[in-house]
């Protein structure tokens, strides 16, 4: 699943937060899932304010950095 390098990486950050290697592995799998779902809502609720899509919210140029 993971390479040697990643393995030893993995163990290396869960070890210097005090977190197994599996606990380490679901608690930054769930945070990077929370995050996409707070930043897709964040997109959606744009798009909404300026009647149109997400996918067109998204498009090149569509969305700076001063818009959220």
């Amino acid at each position: 699943m993971f390479t040697p390098e990643e393995q030893t990486a993995l163990a290396a950050h869960a070890a210097a937060l005090d977190l197994s290697a599996n606990e380490y592995i679901r608690q930054t799998v769930a945070d990077r899932a929370l995050s996409w779902h707070r930043e897709q809502d964040a997109f959606r609720a744009i798009a909404q304010r300026r009647g149109c899509t997400v996918e067109e919210l998204l498009q090149r140029g569509s969305l700076t950095d001063d818009s959220l």
